[in-house]
């Protein structure tokens, strides 16, 4: 499977958990001085509207894959990783968070994995929000998403991005990032909402 194939898939696929063929947005990451006259990295996202239910929009990146996630299966396998996450439906500047949240992962320096932070990526996006970083968790707003794909060379899986305040960032350094996940759980907080209080 090339690329493009790849990306028509993951997008036909997020067309279904999103319930409809959804839109999908460009984005380019800022122009580094240092690049040598390399081309800037660039990620799709889908934007699905009414989804999970009205008054909310889901994003999904659809060619993240693309880039090493820094994580292998026991045999060797890279496991390549797209991302997803909802928003209030007013909220469009989600897509542009979501995006900065790609290109830190394409940038290389982390290991993608359940309970990851992805420090700045609404602080670069949108700074007057409540919420800054971004927290990357096992899909429970779409469980159909938790399941691993099993390729012959590779493993693909899906994240979900949840955004997190600068006090939950400090509480997960000290307590660890399970620990956040659990608070914010047992609290009950509603991760579509960027100005949410923080819970802790």
């Amino acid at each position: 499977m090339d690329a493009s194939d790849s990306v028509r898939e993951t997008a036909r696929r997020i067309g279904e958990v999103f319930g409809g063929l959804p839109r999908v947005l460009r984005f380019r990451a800022a122009v580094d001085e240092e690049s040598d006259g390399q081309a800037p990295d660039e990620v799709s996202v889908a934007v699905g509207d009414d989804c999970p239910g009205p008054g909310f929009s889901s994003y999904a990146t659809l060619d993240l894959s693309r880039y090493p996630t820094n994580v292998t299966t026991a045999d060797g396998r890279p496991i390549h990783t797209e991302l997803v996450t909802v928003g209030r439906a007013d909220y469009r500047t989600m897509a542009d968070v979501l995006a900065q949240c790609a290109f830190a992962v394409a940038s290389g320096s982390f290991h993608v994995t359940p309970n990851t932070i992805v420090p700045n990526a609404i602080r670069e996006a949108d700074p007057d929000r409540v919420m800054k970083h971004v927290l990357l968790v096992v899909p429970f707003i779409w469980p159909e998403l938790e399941i691993l794909v099993d390729h012959e060379d590779a493993v693909s899986t899906w994240l979900q991005a949840v955004p997190i305040s600068d006090a939950e960032l400090q509480f997960a350094s000290t307590h660890g990032t399970e620990q956040l996940f659990g608070r914010l759980e047992s609290a009950g907080a509603d991760v579509s909402d960027i100005d949410r209080a923080s819970v802790v």
